[in-house]
């Protein structure tokens, strides 16, 4: 057996092995969860739901949180100065729902502040975040608000899956992309704190310490996630119940979507970097190398022939691999998954690779890039 053939089957079989552990870490970090909650604590909720030009899911959006098993909560919609029928419909719906409050916010655009806005007026000792498009199960508010009668526990986010899926290739591969993000970044085998704005619970007065969200980032999840590791808060992440989104259901829509969080991550790094935590330095540049680490190796091998892009091809194989094994069990895909996922991989990260080159060169240099929405299925 050839040098290379064994470090090929080696790539093989530490991929498998980070994503069953990945995959092992998160239903440990569940089961802690839920073997340690005491169903007769009943805090208030405060539900906040920041929405610009959401009529088309806004509503039932509303509807299912009323919904819930769990009674003791407020809502609170924060509507960014829609230019459509949002604040009407939603405005409506509190003349069904007596715990409801439909406010217009007042300072700078974007969901930061809008979060910023309706902490000041949340009553609940504990609050979830959850954008308009969501939907939440009976079950969703009572099965992770009781695990917090466990003093160690201060924030908690939450598994989610679309209700918009279908079998075409801008959705499979955000089916792909998301599996490999829940295995590989939320069961903190590589980072800690990396979290999704949407679905996630917080004692309030946890949250409190991190307020204001800087109201102009991109990425208030980002934002929220640096300072809370500064605090050294050790973050629960709930593989159920699931909480329902809706996927970019265009290529357009899911460029611009990522734009925005890697656009947004890569600024939040060089704002850090001008506080003075250098360490954002290293991760920037760890980064860049990693973006740009095939094309380096190319040309270092057709000046010093050292058989570099072997070792980069490999590294390749084994993200290929992570991404591939991560979504075997998806929900969506079930019996085909094991073809669904072989066959768009590669397109995803082309896809991802593009996006990550243009964010990286021009995320740190563009101070207004638009926040931009997504068009919205109205289910």
């Amino acid at each position: 057996m050839t040098y290379t053939t064994t470090f090929y089957i080696a790539t093989i079989l530490i991929s498998l092995i980070i994503v069953l552990y990945g995959k092992y870490k998160n239903e440990k970090r569940t089961n802690y969860l839920h073997e340690n909650r005491n169903p007769k604590y009943y805090p208030l909720v405060s539900v906040i739901i920041p929405c610009y030009n959401e009529e088309a899911v806004i509503g039932n959006t509303i509807r299912a949180v009323e919904k819930n098993s769990y009674k003791n909560f407020e809502i609170i919609v924060i509507d960014d100065n829609s230019t459509d029928s949002t604040f009407e419909i939603a405005k409506g719906l509190e003349k069904e729902y007596n715990n409801l409050k439909v406010i217009k916010k007042k300072g700078e655009k974007g969901k930061p502040q809008s979060i910023n806005e309706a902490m000041e007026i949340a009553k609940g000792e504990i609050v979830l975040i959850i954008d308009a498009d969501a939907r939440i199960p009976e079950n969703y508010i009572s099965s992770h608000v009781y695990c917090f009668s466990n003093p160690k526990v201060e924030m908690i986010f939450t598994n989610f899956e679309a209700y918009n899926f279908r079998f075409t290739p801008v959705f499979i591969i955000q089916e792909i992309y998301f599996n490999f993000v829940k295995t590989i970044f939320y069961s903190n085998i590589i980072v800690k704190m990396i979290f999704m704005g949407n679905g996630i619970f917080f004692r309030k007065s946890l949250l409190e310490r991190i307020l204001p969200i800087d109201p102009t980032t991109l990425v208030d999840d980002f934002s929220m996630a640096t300072k809370l590791s500064k605090l050294k808060v050790k973050e629960f992440y709930s593989t159920y119940p699931y909480i329902k989104i809706q996927f970019a259901k265009s290529f357009k829509d899911l460029w611009k979507q990522h734009k925005r969080w890697y656009t947004g991550g890569f600024r939040e790094m060089f704002m850090r970097i001008k506080e003075g935590h250098h360490s954002y330095l290293f991760y920037y540049m760890l980064t860049g190398l990693v973006i740009f680490l095939p094309v380096i190796s190319l040309f270092v091998d057709l000046i010093f022939h050292i058989g570099m892009f072997k070792i980069v091809f490999g590294l390749i194989m084994a993200v290929y691999i992570l991404l591939w094994i991560s979504s075997l069990d998806s929900r969506q895909f079930g019996f085909f998954s094991l073809f669904y996922s072989f066959l768009y991989v590669p397109l995803l990260m082309i896809f991802e690779l593009l996006i990550l080159v243009y964010s990286y060169i021009t995320g740190p240099f563009n101070k207004k890039l638009p926040w931009e929405k997504v068009e919205r299925d109205k289910i």
